[in-house]
This record gives structure tokens, C-alpha cells and sequence, in this order.
């Protein structure tokens, strides 16, 4: 068969992938909050500089491998039925639902984001035609170009920027815009943002700590955000009650039976580091002195109250807090740095599992670990904040 001219340019555009990758290198600036992962010995010089050791990238590395074998072919994670790829005894620990009910995870978008930063965390960088991890991450990554919840919104635009700024191809740029843009038009009318605005009117501290580490990172690709971003912010943190550096969830947050607590203090306190807003201000201070009071250790302990059927945790163990306060001190530096993170090493360290399918992995035991994350959720936790030294750069430093 004789092609006319003109025709086989056109049958290659109608038979080739629609969202085939560019391949140029991008002229992407040099990253701003991405550090030093993919040069095999500056990752390992920052690691030394900031108290990284053997022993924490070891503890990576079997992370990552956990991690590795109990991914969906197709790409991803699922928080819920991700022990259908154990071999011998299933690991125990799945995700349920926001409240700890037994129903289908309905993060497995967010669950999939936080796994892919542990692996970007490291230096991994996705390749469709790469080794195991390469292709793994590419896979996941582009589940992640069609979130499904507010929650993997926010972290996918953190995964996604991370990739691009890192692969800087062009791969990824549609995607980190496109969600970008999404977010900042969600921004509330306080400067802040809401998982459930419409409800309670106004932001709300976590749901605000996502959305700036996916926007602070989207910088990275390319992307910009509104010069007000960073003050209205900082307005908005200013705004909430604090007790005793702990910080209120949202505004009017008891009428919603929410009081401040240690968790959103240092949520608030990562996010200032992380916009480099408020840094010397009283408000950060007193957040920080809250961090610095309640480093992380893996103790737990479970106790009745009068009149509640249900027991209650009492101890600090709760590796959503630890990960934000892991983000605070590294940004902060000096003797908070070195006191949070040795603390968390020796937390992490003692308790990852050393044998069996669940090996390289960590338990579930904290209340929101158990009740919703599961063991995927607790394991990427743990290998981000193990990355910490080499995954940022210090920001405003």
C-alpha cells in the first residue's frame, strides 16, 4: 500500500498514546524545597550533615522493599486490601474508614501519594522502561494524575510536583498545574483550606498543612502560587485558639467539639517553616516549644474513663504528628533538629519489623494508625521521616 504524503504523520498521531510524555529536559529553575536524592553521594553527605547513619538508610531500604511487594500491579496502593499480596502469614493492619469504620478505605489516593514520596524520598526517579522501583513509581504516579478524594488531591500534587522537578521531562507539568490550580481556587474566603468548608465554614489546620506542602512543592514544577499566599496564611494560624502551644483545628473549633491540641501545633508549625512566613513570631515560638516538648517515643498505653464504654489512648504515639513535627524541627535546624529527630530514630529504629512478609515494615499501634491509615500509611510515615535529612532543603535558611 502507497501512502500519500502527509498521511503517515497523521495515522502515527491517531495510534500513539494521546498523553505520550515529552522526552526534552525541561528548563525547570533549581529546586527550592527538593534536596539532594538523586546524587548517590550528595544524598549521602546530607544524610551524614544532619544525622542520618547506616542504620537509618538500612531501615529505608527494607521499608521501601515492604512497601515495594505490596503495591496493585496496575499501580498504587490500597490501604485496605493491600495483604492480598503477602506471601505466607498476611500482615496484619488494614485502613478502614475516616472514623475507624469497618468499610472499604476511602483513601487509597492519599495512601498511594504518601508511598510514592517515600520512594521519590530516596531518589527514585519514574521510568516506564527503568528497573522494578522506576517502573513501580511510574505506575503510581499516574493513578495519581486522577485523584479521587480532597485528601489525595493535595498529596498528589506533592508526589506529582516532586516527580517533575526531579525527572524534569514535562512528563508530570499538566498534571501538577491542572491540580494546582484547583487547589488555589479552593482557598477559603480565611486564606486557609477546608476538608469540609462548606460545613463548617472557614479552613481547617490539617486539610491546610496538604495543601501547602503539595503547593510549596509545586514550585519546584514550575508552577506559581499567589503572592498572598504565605501571609494570608499566616493570618489565618494567627487567628485560631492556642493553649499551652497547642493549636485549635479550625476557627470556632469547640462548637464542633474540637479542642487545640499538640497534633495541629505542629502541623502549624510545619506549615510556617515550610512557607518561611512567621518564623519569629510568638505564635511559631510557642508551637515549637510544644514540639520540642513532646518528642516522639513508642510508648502507649490504653485506659478506661468513667462513663465511656470505649478505652483511650493515652501517649504520644501517632506518626502523623511525629511526620509533621519531623518537617518542623528539620526546617527550624539547631537543637531541635538534633533532639526530634534522635528521638525519632530511636522510636522508628527498635520498632520496625525484622522478619516474615511484614519485614522492613512497622506496626499500626497509634489510634489513627489503627483506626484508619493501617500498616501502608504507618510504613511510608516512617520511611519519609527516615529520608528527612536528604529529602528537603532548609527553607528561609
Amino acid at each position: 500500500m502507497i501512502l500519500r504524503p502527509g498521511v503517515l504523520p497523521l495515522l502515527l498521531a491517531l495510534l500513539l498514546p494521546a498523553a505520550l510524555p515529552a522526552q526534552e529536559e525541561s528548563t525547570l529553575p533549581e529546586p527550592k524545597l527538593l534536596g539532594p536524592r538523586t546524587d548517590q553521594k550528595e544524598r549521602e553527605a546530607a544524610n551524614k550533615k544532619y544525622g542520618g547513619t547506616e542504620k537509618t538508610e538500612a531501615a529505608v531500604v527494607a521499608g521501601l522493599d515492604w512497601l515495594a511487594r505490596h503495591a496493585e500491579e496496575g499501580g498504587g496502593w490500597k490501604a485496605d486490601t493491600y495483604n492480598s499480596h503477602c506471601q505466607g502469614k498476611k500482615c496484619e493492619g488494614i485502613g478502614g474508614g475516616h472514623h475507624g469504620e469497618a468499610v472499604p478505605h476511602p483513601y487509597n489516593d492519599a495512601e498511594t501519594a504518601f508511598c510514592a514520596l517515600a520512594f521519590l524520598g530516596h531518589g527514585v526517579v519514574p521510568d516506564p522502561e527503568g528497573d522494578d522501583y522506576q517502573k513501580l513509581l511510574d505506575r503510581a504516579l499516574r493513578t495519581l494524575q486522577r485523584p479521587r478524594s480532597s485528601w489525595g488531591m493535595a498529596l498528589a500534587l506533592e508526589a506529582l510536583s516532586e516527580a517533575e522537578a526531579m525527572e524534569r521531562k514535562g512528563r508530570w507539568k499538566e498534571s501538577v498545574d491542572s491540580l494546582a490550580d484547583s487547589l488555589i481556587q479552593g482557598r477559603e474566603e480565611d486564606g486557609a483550606w477546608a476538608y469540609a468548608g462548606g460545613f463548617r465554614g472557614g479552613g481547617d489546620v490539617p486539610y491546610t498543612a496538604f495543601v501547602v506542602q503539595g503547593l510549596v512543592a509545586s514550585r519546584d514544577a514550575g508552577a506559581k502560587l499567589p503572592e498572598d499566599m504565605a501571609k494570608r496564611v499566616d493570618a489565618y494560624l494567627n487567628s485560631l485558639e492556642e493553649h499551652k502551644g497547642r493549636l485549635a483545628y479550625l476557627k470556632n473549633g469547640r462548637s464542633f467539639g474540637y479542642t487545640p491540641t499538640r497534633t495541629n501545633a505542629h502541623s502549624g508549625a510545619a506549615i510556617r517553616e515550610l512557607l518561611d512566613v512567621g518564623t519569629d513570631g510568638p505564635r511559631h515560638a510557642l508551637h515549637l516549644g510544644c514540639v520540642a516538648a513532646d518528642l516522639p517515643a513508642w510508648m502507649i498505653e490504653w485506659q478506661s474513663v468513667p462513663g465511656y464504654k470505649e478505652k483511650f489512648q493515652v501517649g504520644n504515639l501517632n506518626l502523623y504528628q511525629w511526620y509533621y513535627g519531623t518537617i518542623a524541627s528539620f526546617h527550624k535546624g539547631g537543637g531541635l533538629w538534633t533532639s526530634y529527630f534522635g528521638a525519632v530514630k530511636s522510636a522508628l529504629l527498635s520498632k520496625q519489623v525484622k522478619d516474615g512478609c511484614a519485614k522492613g515494615s512497622w506496626n499500626n499501634e497509634g489510634t489513627y494508625e489503627i483506626d484508619v491509615g493501617g500498616r501502608v500509611f504507618t510504613t511510608s510515615l516512617a520511611v519519609l521521616m527516615l529520608e528527612q535529612p536528604y529529602r528537603h532543603k532548609k527553607q528561609g535558611k
